[in-house]
């Protein structure tokens, strides 16, 4: 039987064996979307903290939140039970997690579980990063954004694509349209 800790629920094993809780990314009453941020620090560890992405849209509630800029995506299925040592990132990503569940441990003992739309700011591109071990019974299919090395997390003014005019954008006409209808 598993345990339920935030949104994130432990596994019996886990509960047993002393683990301690999970940290839940969510705040159901805050502004901006929070997410985990898993970063490197000067002790050569990963640390995991909360971190609200920028505001760049939409509201509370509403639409798009935050606008930022990709390199690449990549979509990857793994298997229950695969373990991957530790290990950091070269370049900043957001991790969604799509389907089955992924442990992500780091180098002070804590582990933290991630399922279904969970999000995770992986930026360890220093230090020794962290393990990951895929859980439960369901492959896990993780989309991978892999954003701009040098300030991954400056909003992007424009929501057209780099070199589209507005008048074919559809972001760009969608935003004009709701601000007819305020």
């Amino acid at each position: 039987m598993a345990a339920m800790v935030g949104i994130f629920s432990v596994p019996a094993a886990a509960q047993e064996a002393g683990d301690p809780p999970p940290v839940s990314p969510l705040s159901p009453s805050g502004k901006a979307m929070r997410i985990m941020h898993m970063s490197g620090g000067e002790d050569g560890e990963s640390h995991l903290e909360i971190i609200d992405l920028p505001l760049t849209g939409g509201g509370d509630g509403h639409s798009v939140q935050s606008r930022l800029r990709a390199t690449d995506v990549e979509i990857g299925d793994t298997l229950p039970g695969d373990f991957i040592d530790f290990h950091g990132v070269s370049t900043p990503r957001f991790l969604i997690v799509l389907a089955g569940q992924l442990e992500v441990g780091l180098g002070d003992g804590s582990k933290h579980i991630l399922s279904k739309g969970d999000i995770v700011l992986a930026d360890d591109v220093t230090g020794r990063g962290h393990t990951s071990r895929m859980i439960g019974t369901e492959p896990v299919r993780i989309l991978t954004v892999r954003l701009p090395k040098d300030s991954p997390l400056t909003p992007k003014a424009n929501s057209c694509p780099d070199g589209m005019v507005a008048e074919k954008c559809v972001a760009a006409r969608l935003q004009a349209q709701d601000g007819k209808n305020k």
